[in-house]
């Protein structure tokens, strides 16, 4: 394919000669555990290392040192909330006090992550967001259930963004990751031989991914800023045919069936716009008005056994019979002149994709096929194939001779 001169400028221009690119590109290439495991920007991921870190419990050696220095870094920040039930703690509360019994949750009753210290009667509630916005009314609600289930606990709410974006309820307090950075960083300088190297690692593996990924005013943020603002055209031309999610995994799920199936024995193709049939040879020998699917949407993957529309009626109305008598795994449908849906099984649902990375989804694919093609798989075909005799045989009743 022959590209345009003009544009074929725009990407030459991006790539010779360019100092701040090089820069980037050898900032991204240094080795980094969590940028291999792919946390970026999964929400889930990085409460979980936080919760880790809070955890006094857990073995990275720091007992609640840095619970503690978390809370009072938290305390300092400026705050004006509307009820005086969360001004109730200081610092210096927090700084003599044993949080060695402190429990901490993920995501209880929704809240990201939970901290509760009998001992000292306090409760702390976290609400992480890295990229998406804050829920209608979810505040609301997490503030509610803490002040019902620990109602003589002194509270602590935090809302964790990547810049200190503000809640919309007062009684959160605002924090930002530039600041669990500097804290991460202090605590590996103070306590470096009470980490140990594999904990010193990752903390400072963590805090560099902060500082890269994260937060607005990083170096690499910098970067990609005069970057996009000198090859904004070019930029704005490799963005317009980037690969999207869906067209990514409708990809790699044609290349993944082609490699798991016998190919004499089942045919796979892109069928429309995401979405990839598959046809055992028996169905397709036979000329058989049925259809199996995976139908890939934005945030939806689902597998479908569809009865096809066609001139053949007679055939239609046998497969929707047999089907009927068999439920499950088919499902009870009326037959109608269109498409037929008469087996669904969802696959990826919404919430699957809210920390979405390529490789996780696809693994939930392959899981998900490898128990389909041993069982629901194998009991459709052989209904089928049980039937295909009468299904294929023409009624003569209904065209009776003149």
């Amino acid at each position: 394919m022959t590209i345009p001169p003009t544009e074929r400028a725009l990407l030459e221009s991006l790539i010779v000669d360019n100092e701040d690119l090089e820069k980037l590109e050898l900032k991204l290439a240094q080795f980094n555990i969590f940028e291999a495991i792919g946390v970026v920007r999964q929400e889930l991921r990085h409460s979980n290392f936080l919760a880790f870190l809070l955890n006094p419990s857990e073995n990275h050696r720091l007992d609640d040192i840095f619970l503690k220095r978390f809370l009072k870094r938290v305390l300092l920040e400026e705050y004006e909330p509307t009820d005086e039930k969360y001004t109730k703690v200081s610092p210096v509360d927090i700084d003599i006090a044993d949080f060695t019994d402190a429990d901490v949750r993920r995501e209880w009753q929704n809240i990201d992550i939970l901290i509760h210290s009998p001992r000292n009667k306090l409760v702390c509630a976290i609400e992480n967001k890295i990229d998406a916005g804050e829920g209608i009314d979810k505040l609301i609600k997490y503030q509610r259930t803490v002040k019902e289930e620990f109602k003589d606990c002194r509270a602590i709410l935090i809302y964790l963004t990547p810049v200190g974006d503000p809640p919309s309820q007062k009684s959160w307090r605002i924090y930002n990751y530039s600041k669990i950075a500097e804290i991460i960083d202090s605590i590996c300088i103070s306590y470096k031989s009470t980490l140990g190297t594999d904990i010193y690692t990752l903390m400072t593996h963590y805090s560099t991914l902060i500082r890269r990924h994260i937060v607005s005013d990083s170096e690499v943020a910098e970067l990609c800023r005069k970057i996009y603002t000198k090859h904004k055209p070019a930029l704005d031309l490799i963005f317009e045919h980037r690969p999207d999610l869906q067209s990514e995994i409708a990809t790699r799920i044609h290349e993944f069936l082609n490699r798991e199936i016998d190919s004499q024995k089942i045919s796979v193709y892109f069928w429309a716009k995401g979405c990839i049939g598959i046809i055992p040879k028996k169905w397709e020998d036979n000329k058989l008005q049925l259809h199996l699917q995976f139908e890939n949407y934005p945030q939806d993957l689902i597998i479908k056994v569809l009865i096809c529309p066609n001139e053949d009626k007679s055939m239609r109305e046998k497969i929707h019979k047999i089907s009927q008598k068999n439920i499950p795994p088919f499902q009870k449908k009326i037959l109608t002149p269109k498409w037929t849906t008469i087996y669904t099984k969802s696959i990826l649902k919404p919430k699957d994709y809210e920390d979405a990375d390529l490789e996780e989804l696809m693994n939930k694919v392959q899981e998900f096929w490898r128990h389909f093609i041993k069982n629901d798989f194998v009991t459709i075909e052989n209904i089928i194939n049980t039937n295909i005799d009468e299904i294929i045989c023409k009624d003569i009743s209904v065209h009776p001779e003149s």
